[in-house]
């Protein structure tokens, strides 16, 4: 892990800068500086995703294709468009759905899988606090997540979206331990701050590339009002929206 390697060189540093400046004034700055920078790099590395800092995610695909994601669902009002959305236009997508959710609303999960599309982990208590959860507590959350969908699904679900794409050294082993492996996104849509469709639209289409991961949430009127145009977009671009599994060519649930 990135993590590590900065950590082993951060007390290096001041191993070192301890010895040449220690009969000097500049000693306490020095190894303040270092330890500032230290901890702006973790900060950023915890809440950068992409950064691969204390994990290792898929943020994107290899093919031209692109894949839809979806977090923090299942909703009850705004899932059900969606999903009548994209069987409108016939597109496959991932859901990365909230295991306590998915208890409430157990047969939207279950349609959510009839109709071809990826179930995926998004924790089972996305927690508001779940960053500080220990390894042994974050491990069972995830599992607990798994349970639950495996017993509504049939299938195990192998993709695991960290709550607010933020990690810490904990989750390496909770996601190890669970058999899981972190797929983080290469396209922000920020439908969370999205004023309008129109510029949820735009955010989208404006940073579309191939191999683009696009992550949306399907608890938002606004994600369900753009997304028939953000798949006319798509398309138009010639980009084909492929399952995520096809995007980033591994499978989406435990082999029998």
């Amino acid at each position: 892990m990135k993590h590590n390697i900065i950590t082993v060189l951060t007390l290096t540093t001041l191993v070192l800068c301890g010895v040449i400046f220690l009969e000097t004034d500049f000693l306490w700055f020095v190894l303040g500086a270092i330890l500032f920078i230290y901890l702006g790099v973790t900060a950023y590395g915890s809440y950068q995703i992409q950064a691969n800092y204390f994990i290792n995610s898929v943020n994107r695909g290899k093919k031209k294709s692109v894949a839809l994601t979806f977090d923090d669902g299942p909703d009850p009002e705004f899932t059900p468009k969606i999903l009548d959305i994209l069987s409108e236009k016939n597109v496959k997508a991932t859901f990365f759905v909230i295991g306590k959710k998915a208890e409430k609303y157990p047969d939207l999960i279950r349609r959510i899988a009839d109709e071809g599309h990826i179930v995926a982990n998004h924790s089972y208590s996305h927690h508001y606090l779940i960053a500080l959860f220990s390894t042994s507590r974050l491990a069972a959350d995830l599992k607990k997540c798994n349970d639950v969908l495996t017993g509504l699904v049939g299938k195990t679900p192998v993709f695991f979206r960290p709550p607010f794409g933020v990690t810490n050294p904990f989750y390496s082993s909770a996601i190890k331990q669970n058999g899981l492996i972190s797929v983080g996104w290469s396209l922000r849509s920020m439908d969370t701050r999205a004023q309008s469709k129109y510029a949820l639209i735009d955010a989208v289409i404006s940073k579309l590339k191939k191999g683009d991961i696009v992550l949306l949430h399907d608890r938002l009127s606004v994600t369900a009002e753009a997304l028939p145009d953000i798949i006319e977009h798509i398309n138009t671009k010639k980009f084909a929206i492929e399952p995520l599994s096809a995007v980033i060519n591994k499978d989406a649930y435990v082999k029998d």
